[in-house]
């Protein structure tokens, strides 16, 4: 089937919900403006919130470093060195017929590389990070590139393997079950000395806390079935072994939570130099894994562009800001307080131009034939691309719909249609179109068995083909609902039997409501005044569930019975296949947001811009930063690290000291004759020596304006009754000084006056070395220090999570952005009460003075079964009037 194209613009949207029974809105006013969405996939960000209601944000992720090879000792002659080929090993050459084939195929020079790399694993050589893997040039073929990995694989008996990218390049690195412990590098085995979770290996996981390995996923571009596959791959493990809460749309930048079974933290974290559009972090171990239903809902923050208000061709941008904003301040508002209906989103329907709910039609008509003809659908377009481009890149390679795994897809169901090979069809056919293949598969061993080849594909697959069938009937009568009693609880209306909860809570359906059981309101229900629509549902078709008392209950059969919708009886939804026979279920007429929704509005030019970060930009900036810090530590002038140091290398610091004072010394003024405090020192001999130790520098030049002979008095009586002392008002303010090096290496000397006016001596053991650096330098050195403690990652995770939710808070209301982790973060607003006394324009980001296309972007959460689509359709309204309703007919007429 060929992708459905364009719905991030509004008219095709609007054509797309119109045929999928999206054509009501609940309020009755039209808050009038449009927006494209998607126009990049992180325009979408999708957060899991998690039962207890916070939301998962990727904290922190490590890219696993190549390992640094220690210097080797000093070597008498480099000529009689032997080669570090472990004695009694025997090393397998390459027979010349074998090295022709991989010449043919990838070049005299990448061969020689790989015979290189082949012979050290054999040999069981270190292998620097650099010479582990070898790059082959492009090979678009897709039988060249499987005749590659296949003879590699052969050739050199599986200690290399191959891995090719989306543009056919081929990387080959050892592989993991060479058993050559010495190869350094990415791989989930390999020598992980300079991670800092190398340690969780030495560790059982009853010490780690359990067998499942939870980690944050981020992803772009990828639904979550696709991304779990890709990670199972290349950790060779089977997919079943992870769990998840729900499944995130493919077409955004989506977070949330995974669970594996008997993994550690360090075999994961090569995956974050392996996968460009998959980050993974925030590790920790549970005793459970986690299951489909394990979250409280979704947070979205999606950003809409080239938005355009009603009446706003023509205005100046500061008009058209004004209008914007009223717009969107009186949606929102309506929204929270009225809600939204909650229809099924145009994702429910799949991206194909054949919906999804059309082949649940058919697999409900018992018409698999024609199931599999439309599962195996190509559009023309395609298919003339496919085959006029076999030796160049497809002109719209960076487009969604017309990606290179689109083309192959055509190419191969067109071989399976002309030639009925389905072995050439599926060595085209690019693996994430696994119904396809499974399909093309089976009829090639049984081409009559069309029962057989639909039960080839998955079960979720299959289930979700007449689930959206449902949900196509569903649609239709909500917006029949709407059209005809509107807000208003009539007779015959369904509520569920057990309704103790609210009705957000409800409708929460993190089953979908599918053992829930309705009952139809009655005229004293009504009267009571205890039902509102919030309680209303309406069921999907199925023989367990009960239809409306009223004509929505008679539409039903109206609608279900037409031809073009099926042919189908409601009360007759039993199937001989066990597993298509439905049950049906009931969902809330209505959805609310979860809490307060929030919104900004962005001046821009370039439509590729990214408006607000994804946790993804948080977390570069953050690594960065450590980056920065680190290198400034390492090539600024040494610190005093620890007492080892400093008595090692007296001399050094004794001339450092001498050096200082000496300069201070001839950059000093004369004296004039006023004495000038400028340290504290303490008598420390017993013997009736001058034994003395500087204990303190002043943080300013404390002049004493007494004489020196008097002080001179005063010191040598205090020092006679054995203390030091001044009176309050001669106690200089103490700090640390550039000559304190020596004394900081062992404790922080401090001064304090007790009450009776001595001067005591107190030591503070030093915890780090950054105490003798500047303030600045301060800084940057905690990061580093912050490191490499468990503590302080938690601190630096918790300054991370600060920066993220920065956006959330309004405090002071003076500007429209604020800086966290480096990135600006759009200061998210809360609709007013009255939209028309709403923060002024000037509030309003601009990229540059010249900027002229306008961008909303809004952050809500919404229940887990809610389309953060819908709730878009509803608050933006359209700029013409809408007919549709007009034109769909339920009574056959």
């Amino acid at each position: 089937m060929a992708q459905r194209q364009g719905t991030h613009v509004p008219a095709v949207r609007a054509a797309s919900e119109k045929n999928l029974g999206i054509t009501q809105r609940s309020a009755s006013i039209n808050f009038s403006w449009t927006g494209d969405i998607r126009k990049r996939y992180t325009d979408f960000l999708v957060y899991e919130i998690r039962k207890d209601g916070s939301t998962v944000h990727l904290r922190e992720y490590e890219e696993q470093q190549p390992s640094v090879p220690k210097p080797a000792p000093a070597k008498p002659t480099p000529e009689t060195v032997a080669p570090s080929t472990e004695p009694g090993i025997e090393i397998k050459p390459v027979s010349d017929e074998d090295r022709t084939k991989l010449v043919d195929l990838i070049g005299e020079t990448a061969t020689e590389k790989l015979i290189k790399l082949d012979e050290a694993v054999q040999a069981k050589q270190t292998i620097s990070a650099g010479e582990r893997t070898v790059v082959f040039d492009p090979i678009t073929d897709r039988a060249q590139r499987a005749s590659l990995h296949q003879e590699i694989r052969r050739i050199f008996d599986n200690r290399i393997e191959t891995l090719a990218n989306n543009i056919g390049v081929i990387t080959a690195t050892p592989s993991k079950w060479s058993k050559n412990n010495r190869v350094g590098g990415h791989g989930p085995r390999a020598n992980n000395s300079n991670n800092s979770r190398s340690r969780d290996q030495s560790k059982s996981f009853t010490q780690l806390g359990g067998e499942y390995l939870h980690f944050t996923m981020y992803k772009e571009n990828k639904d979550t079935m696709d991304a779990v596959n890709t990670i199972a791959r290349l950790l060779k493990v089977k997919a079943t072994n992870f769990g998840f809460a729900g499944t995130k749309d493919r077409r955004a930048g989506t977070v949330q939570r995974i669970s594996v079974h008997r993994q550690r933290a360090s075999n994961l974290i090569w995956l974050n130099t392996r996968l460009p559009n998959i980050k993974v972090g925030d590790f920790s171990h549970s005793k459970e894994p986690l299951q489909l239903g394990q979250h409280g809902g979704n947070e979205f923050v999606i950003t809409l562009k080239n938005c355009k208000p009603l009446g706003g061709a023509g205005c100046s941008v500061d008009q058209r800001v004004r209008k914007l904003r009223e717009a969107v301040e009186f949606g929102l508002a309506y929204l929270q307080r009225h809600g939204y209906i909650n229809y099924y989103g145009l994702q429910r329907f799949g991206t194909y131009a054949i919906g999804t709910h059309l082949l649940g039609m058919k697999v409900l008509k018992e018409d698999y034939e024609g199931v599999l003809d439309d599962i195996l659908h190509v559009e023309d377009h395609f298919l003339h691309e496919a085959f006029d481009l076999e030796e160049q890149e497809p002109a719209h390679t960076n487009d969604f719909h017309n990606s290179r795994d689109d083309y192959n897809r055509a190419k191969a169901i067109t071989i399976w249609k002309t030639t009925r090979n389905a072995e050439k069809a599926l060595a085209i056919l690019p693996k994430r179109f696994s119904s396809e293949a499974a399909i093309i598969r089976h009829l090639g061993k049984n081409s009559k068995d069309f029962m057989g080849a639909l039960l080839s594909i998955t079960r979720g697959m299959r289930m979700m083909y007449i689930h959206a069938y449902q949900s196509y009937v569903w649609n239709h009568m909500a917006s029949k609902r709407w059209a005809m009693y509107g807000p208003t609880v009539v007779e015959g209306d369904l509520v569920l039997v057990s309704n103790d909860q609210s009705p957000a809570e409800a409708d929460s359906e993190d089953n979908e409501n599918f053992y829930a059981q309705a009952r139809a309101l009655t005229q004293e229900d009504i009267a009571s005044g205890k039902y509102t629509i919030f309680d209303v549902v309406l069921p999907t078709p199925g023989y367990d569930v009960i239809y409306p008392r009223n004509e929505i209950g008679k539409a039903y059969v109206d609608f279900m019975k037409k031809t073009e919708n099926g042919g189908l009886d409601p009360y007759d939804m039993r199937r001989r296949q066990k597993e298509f026979s439905l049950s049906g279920n009931y969902r809330h007429m209505l959805g609310r947001f979860i809490g307060e929704p929030q919104y900004a509005i962005r001046v821009y030019n370039d439509d590729t811009e990214q408006m607000y970060p994804t946790d993804l930009d948080f977390c570069n900036a953050a690594n960065a930063k450590k980056k920065a810090a680190t290198a400034k530590a390492c090539t600024s002038p040494p610190l005093l690290a620890n007492w080892a140091h400093f008595t090692n290398n007296t001399a050094q610091y004794d001339q450092a000291i001498t050096n200082e004072r000496r300069r201070k010394a001839s950059e000093s003024l004369e004296s004039d004759g006023v004495v000038v405090a400028r340290e504290t020192w303490i008598q420390t001999g017993l013997d009736g020596s001058d034994k003395r130790v500087k204990i303190a520098r002043h943080t300013e030049e404390y002049e004493t304006k007494v004489p020196v002979e008097k002080i001179n008095e005063k010191v040598a009586d205090n020092a006679n009754n054995g203390i030091i002392s001044f009176s309050a008002t001669d106690t200089p303010t103490l700090a640390k000084g550039l000559s304190d090096l020596y004394y900081e290496a062992a404790a922080q000397q401090t001064v304090v006056e007790s009450e009776d006016g001595t001067i005591k001596q107190e030591q503070d053991v030093m915890l780090t070395e950054e105490s003798t650096a500047s303030k600045a330098d301060t800084m940057e050195v905690d990061a580093v220090t912050h490191e490499a403690t468990p503590q302080s990652n938690q601190s630096a995770l918790a300054d991370t999570e600060n920066s993220m939710v920065i956006s959330n808070s309004e405090k002071d209301g003076t500007t429209d952005t604020k800086e966290a982790a480096n990135l600006i973060v759009p200061v998210l607003h809360s609709p007013s009460e009255n939209p028309l006394a709403s923060v002024d324009n000037s509030e309003v980001i601009r990229s540059s003075p010249d900027a002229s296309k306008l961008a909303v972007i809004l952050k809500f959460q919404l229940r887990s079964s809610n389309y953060a689509t819908v709730v878009l359709r509803e608050l933006m309204g359209t700029l013409e009037e809408d007919d549709a309703a007009d034109d769909v007919s339920f009574d056959g007429n």
